[in-house]
């Protein structure tokens, strides 16, 4: 079992740091830049797009870093700002609302999960396994024993709420990279028969995405409670995958 992706804002610091490289790169090519990203280089006022990433990421640390610290999102924009260094002005030149900066945050940890899952995930184990090493790396992010404290957990499922009423749109892009990932895995296994394909793979997918995070949600939810296990889940999950018995 690989650790478990606490907060990082290490690696955001990284990101920030490698942030003009990032750019160039994508100077014709936006797609490698996360969305939350993408929308901060359209939003800019000035050409300057480096800065704007750079500044972007600076107050979406300091929110990650508020976030560790108080184990609440309830912290303001003058918090951020004043954290960051920056300025009221600059911040909504870049954000328009806290709500978008609380989505930015929001896909960072989806991107900080993904790019902890195991490497076992993406090499040629055989499609069942990796899935579930996929949704169990998941799992033990938000209900392992090194999962984050329970008051971080318990605003993590509130804040998706809240996200699904205020920014569906926003939210569904944030969870993009593990929804691409799984569906991909699922791709391979209805190519080699392990799993069904009775059903259209994109429909397949979308239904197991759906369920699995309905399921981790509602464990965000239950932090202490004794049922709310993995074992249960994947079995479930497993016979729904599995090709159906011929009659």
């Amino acid at each position: 079992m690989s650790e478990n992706p606490n907060i990082d804002t290490e690696n955001l610091e990284t990101t920030v740091e490698n942030s003009e490289t990032t750019v160039e790169n994508a100077s014709s090519d936006l797609s490698d830049l996360s969305s939350w990203e993408q929308r901060m280089l359209e939003r800019s006022l000035d050409s300057a797009r480096v800065q704007a990433l750079a500044r972007s990421g600076e107050f979406v640390h300091a929110a990650l870093a508020l976030l560790e610290e108080e184990g609440s999102v309830e912290f303001t924009v003058q918090d951020v700002v004043q954290r960051s260094g920056g300025s009221l002005r600059r911040f909504y030149q870049l954000f328009s609302s806290k709500d978008d900066l609380v989505l930015a945050l929001f896909e960072e940890l989806i991107t900080q999960l993904v790019e902890h899952i195991p490497a076992a995930v993406h090499a040629g184990a055989p499609p069942l396994d990796r899935l579930e090493i996929c949704v169990r790396t998941f799992w033990d992010f938000v209900r392992g024993e090194d999962a984050p404290p329970a008051k971080i957990v318990r605003d993590m499922a509130a804040l998706h709420n809240q996200l699904a009423a205020n920014r569906p749109e926003g939210l569904r892009l944030a969870w993009d990279p593990l929804r691409q990932l799984i569906a991909g895995i699922i791709a391979d296994g209805v190519a080699d028969e392990s799993i069904r394909s009775d059903i259209e793979v994109e429909d397949l997918s979308e239904l197991f995405f759906d369920v699995s995070l309905a399921s981790h949600l509602f464990a965000l939810g239950r932090v202490g409670a004794t049922h709310a296990r993995f074992d249960p889940l994947w079995a479930f999950c497993l016979g729904a995958l599995r090709p159906p018995l011929e009659g």
